[in-house]
Formats: C-alpha cells, sequence, structure tokens
C-alpha cells in the first residue's frame, strides 16, 4: 500500500465513524420529531416549523462538515499548499465536494421524510456561491500560511546548513604541513614532537565542538585555539615566528561566534612569516568601543597590495568564512576591515565582560617564559 494512502485511511476511517455515529443520531431525533409533532398542535404553529429547520440544518451540517473535512484530509496528504495550481485545486474540489454533500443531504432527508421533502434550487444556488468564496478565502489565508511556513523552514535550513558548512573548517595545507613538522621533530626532538601533536588534537577538539554546537565562544576560548595553532605553526617556522596578545583581561569573557580567530590568526601567518624570509611577528589585539568588540590581527610581513577586501576574500575561503557567518549572526552590525597589515573586525557585543585569569591552555601555549618561547605580550 502507498505511504500517502496509509496515511490517509486512519483519519477517512475515523471521519466515516463520526458521520456515521452523527447520521443515526439523526435518525432517532427525526423519530423522536414525529412522534412529539402531534402534540404540539396548542402551541403556536411557528414552532414545528422551527424545529423542524433545525433538525435538518443539523442533518446538512453533518453532511457538509463531514465532506469538506474527508476531502480536506485526502487534498492535504496529497496536493499540499504550496503553489498557486495547488490553491486552484483545493477550491474547486472542496466546492464541487460541498455541493455533492448539500445533494446527499437533501437525498437522505427525502428518503427520511418522503418525496413532499422539496428544496428550491435558489437555496442550492445560495449555498454553492457561499461555499465557493469561503473556501476561496480559507485555501487562500492556508496557502499564504503554508508558503510563510516553507519560506522559514527554508530559510532556517539554509541558515543551519551554511553554518554548519562555514563552521570549523581547517585549512588542508595546514594540517599537511603541521604532520610534516611533527615527522621532523620526532626524530630529532621528540618531546617537542609529543606536544606539538597534543596542541594539534586540542585544536581539532575545539573546532569539532564549535562544528557542533554552532554557537558562541567567549574571546578568551578562542584566544586559546589560536595559542594552539601558534604553537604549531611555530614548531613549523622554527624561530622566525613570534607573537604578540594584546588583549585585556576584562575582555576575555566577551562573547563572539566560535572558530572566528582561528582564520584570522592563520592568514596573517601565511602572509607573513610565509611570504617573507625573515622573521616576522603576529599581533593580536582587542579593545572594546561604543559597545562593539574592535579584533585586529595583523602582521609584519609584506603587507597587502590591495586594500579592497573583496579581492582578499577571493584568495581562499578563511575570511570569506568568518565574514559569512559574522553576517549571519549580526548582519550589517558587525563589519570586517582590511588594514594594510592585518585585518579587522567589528563585533556587536552580547554580554558584559569579567575578569578572568589567564587559562592553562594559554599558559601553555606561551610558555612561563613568554620570551624564552618566542612570544610576547604586551600590556
Amino acid at each position: 500500500m502507498p505511504t500517502a494512502l496509509r496515511d490517509i485511511l486512519p483519519g477517512t476511517r475515523r471521519l466515516a465513524r463520526q458521520a456515521g455515529l452523527l447520521l443515526g443520531v439523526s435518525v432517532l431525533i427525526g423519530a423522536f420529531l414525529f412522534h412529539v409533532w402531534t402534540g404540539l398542535g396548542q402551541l403556536p404553529e411557528r414552532w414545528p416549523t422551527l424545529l423542524w429547520n433545525v433538525y435538518f440544518s443539523f442533518i446538512y451540517a453533518v453532511f457538509i462538515v463531514t465532506s469538506i473535512r474527508a476531502t480536506m484530509t485526502v487534498l492535504e496528504a496529497r496536493v499540499p499548499l504550496r503553489s498557486r495550481r495547488a490553491v486552484a485545486l483545493h477550491v474547486g474540489v472542496l466546492s464541487v465536494a460541498t455541493v455533492t454533500a448539500y445533494g446527499l443531504a437533501t437525498g437522505f432527508c427525502k428518503v427520511l421524510h418522503g418525496s413532499s421533502f422539496s428544496v428550491r434550487w435558489q437555496v442550492l444556488v445560495v449555498t454553492a456561491t457561499v461555499t465557493f468564496m469561503v473556501t476561496l478565502v480559507w485555501s487562500a489565508f492556508a496557502y499564504m500560511n503554508s508558503f510563510y511556513q516553507k519560506l522559514r523552514e527554508a530559510e532556517a535550513a539554509r541558515y543551519e546548513a551554511r553554518l554548519s558548512a562555514l563552521r570549523a573548517q581547517i585549512n588542508p595545507h595546514f594540517l599537511f604541513n603541521a604532520f610534516n613538522s611533527i615527522a621532523a621533530l620526532v626524530r630529532t626532538r621528540p618531546g617537542e614532537a609529543e606536544a606539538v601533536v597534543e596542541d594539534l588534537s586540542d585544536l581539532f577538539r575545539y573546532a569539532l565542538r564549535a562544528s557542533k554546537d554552532g554557537g558562541t565562544a567567549t574571546l578568551g576560548d578562542e584566544l586559546e585555539a589560536a595559542c594552539r595553532y601558534l604553537s604549531v605553526e611555530k614548531a613549523r617556522y622554527r624561530g622566525r615566528l613570534t607573537v604578540e596578545i594584546r588583549v585585556p583581561e576584562q575582555l576575555r569573557p566577551l562573547p563572539i561566534p566560535s572558530m572566528t580567530l582561528q582564520p584570522l590568526v592563520e592568514n596573517a601567518v601565511q602572509h607573513g612569516v610565509g611570504e617573507t624570509q625573515g622573521d616576522c611577528t603576529v599581533s593580536v589585539t582587542a579593545e572594546r568601543a561604543d559597545g562593539t568588540l574592535l579584533l585586529r590581527v595583523l602582521d609584519t610581513g609584506p603587507g597587502f597590495d590591495s586594500t579592497d577586501l573583496g579581492d582578499m576574500l577571493g584568495e581562499g575561503s578563511g575570511l570569506a568564512n568568518v565574514r559569512e557567518r559574522l553576517e549571519l549572526f549580526f548582519g550589517e552590525a558587525a563589519q570586517m576591515r582590511l588594514l594594510p597589515q592585518g585585518i579587522e573586525l567589528q563585533i556587536p557585543l552580547r554580554g558584559t565582560a569579567e575578569t578572568r585569569p589567564r587559562s592553562a591552555v594559554e599558559e601553555h601555549a606561551f610558555g612561563s617564559d613568554e620570551h624564552a618561547f618566542g612570544m610576547t605580550e604586551a600590556e
């Protein structure tokens, strides 16, 4: 049995049982009224007519409501209101079903009460017209509701899909180079190789958690992930890379989208130490201004040839992903600017700052003696 038919049958059977029960009640009410009819002679003449009108209205309501509900059950399962053609089909079928139900109700009443029961054709025309108009208005509202619901669902699905695709995208070239560095260190400095493996593992663990959570992290968490990344890169560049962190302690609890800082740091390493033969310094600074967080990642490399951010975004997906994720989170309130020596982010603040001591991860990344490790943090 087709799946759609299996979905329809339970509702149709339930409606049939309800309709049968109501029709049985109608027969009993009719029999009761027939026997009571003669006892109303002493009452005003309009009373019998009024009672019969109520009775017949009940029968018509049973037929029409049951017909509409059964038709809607089938139509919604087979032809959802997702197009103008579907709306037209719903209006036409429901109108025909209602008029048919009206005719069936008339026939039922004639069977119960003889051929003397009749309905004027004008009543049938009025019923069909009113039914068509009501069905048209209802279908239009149902279509609008379905359209906007589908639009919201599609927007939510597209948002989640884009966010999932943009989260935690670590450059595969970085992984390739990290493994090469580890392979070289294993033979000469196994202790340092072990530390690099731990940093790499922690970095990917953070990226995996960010890809699952999909929300925000604190600036301090992002600094930890960036420090892990820089520790791995330092093993690769053998002392040519120096890092400066200028992030006040009170700003580190501020929430920002996860996996925002690491792509910026990666970009600075690639365009800084990666494009020069000498030493290079990568600096990360943050400050609070006018309800926003200004986050800058700069390097002392050759700089950028163009200040056009569009050209820069075309060179790789890292910065483009960051900008798109900021747009998804904050819209136009968040900004990314290309500076001569790096990138600046302007992120709207959501939350209050608190003071937090430096984490063990950051201590590990910098070492107890920061100058000996090759990274300096300016106050």
